[in-house]
């Protein structure tokens, strides 16, 4: 397929994400809130945030470790969620939030690479160990291979050339993808690029394609006040892509992220237009915690989540 046609590519949305588990609060938020996902939809996915990595005097050294509340959103969670709806699938979201933790890797690259892979792994199989228990629990077989379904790649700083990054994170995610503990809890890739660190997350993406499902872009991030004006972000980040069946739009319900940045009218209705030219695969939310508690913004829990979903339905 050439380059052109995968610009021009008719899509279908498929795809809704919730990142989640990235804030303590609300104290309600005790669980995965299936009830707001839409079993009509191809894939729900929720990722977990985050594998965040270890730093010395500001170096990231490779070593991840889990920030999210495991008896919330633990394993058995996970197998019964996924029991249950069947669209379901469960991301490790790898990375951080604020420039404390950013991309700046301490080692060379085969000692960080290493550290890494087999830190994540950790995470993964950590997950992974309980599906034989739940299985025996169950007294039935397990309707699906695997707990955990792939990993997000969200450095929301990074302090490194594009090429450096580029490297170094797709070295690790060809190891990751070559290796047989985890070939079926990595089926799903999506790197979580902003505006300010476009140059290497796309960089990583046109170096590593093959190995990369999904980008979420953050364009809650950017001053948008328009549908027009989204719009027409998403058409040149298609072109800067070179594909529009992989690039989803992201929305976030974090009140520390000002609404005057993206209208959330405008969001909407960007995306249903887009919908309707059938240019958008899917779209994401940051974040379940903020959608957790009702706002002025947004009077129900979940309202958001609600609404965008709705436009697949009626597409």
């Amino acid at each position: 397929m050439s380059h052109s046609h995968l610009i021009n590519a008719i899509v279908n949305p498929i795809i809704f994400r919730e990142y989640i588990g990235v804030k303590d609060l609300p104290a309600s938020l005790v669980d995965f809130p299936a009830e707001i996902i839409n079993d009509n939809i191809q894939q729900f996915h929720f990722i977990l945030g985050f594998g965040r990595e270890d730093y010395e005097n500001g170096k990231g050294t490779g070593n991840f470790h889990r920030t999210w509340n495991i008896e919330r959103f633990s394993a058995a969670k996970v197998a019964k969620l996924k029991k249950e709806h069947k669209n379901v699938k469960v991301i490790i979201s790898i990375g951080g939030q604020g420039k404390q933790y950013p991309f700046d890797p301490k080692d060379a690259l085969d000692l960080w690479v290493t550290k890494a892979e087999d830190s994540i792994k950790e995470l993964i199989q950590d997950y992974e160990n309980h599906l034989k228990q739940f299985n025996d629990s169950a007294n039935c077989p397990c309707p699906f291979d695997n707990i955990i379904d792939g990993i997000d790649i969200n450095y929301e700083y990074i302090n490194t050339d594009k090429d450096t990054f580029s490297t170094y994170i797709g070295s690790l995610l060809q190891k990751l993808k070559k290796d047989c503990d985890l070939s079926k809890s990595l089926n799903v890739v999506s790197i979580a690029p902003n505006e300010h660190v476009q140059t290497q997350y796309r960089q990583l993406y046109l170096d590593y394609k093959s190995h990369i499902d999904w980008i979420n872009y953050k364009f809650y991030d950017q001053a948008l006040p328009t549908a027009d004006e989204f719009v027409t972000l998403y058409s040149n980040l298609v072109i800067d892509y070179g594909t529009r069946a992989k690039l989803l739009a992201g929305v976030s319900t974090d009140p520390e992220i000002p609404n005057t940045k993206i209208n959330r009218d405008a969001f909407v209705a960007g995306c249903k237009s887009l919908i309707g030219e059938k240019s958008l695969p899917g779209i994401f939310v940051w974040n379940a915690n903020n959608s957790a508690s009702p706002n002025t913004i947004d009077p129900n829990p979940y309202l958001l989540e609600r609404v965008l979903q709705n436009l697949f339905a009626a597409e």
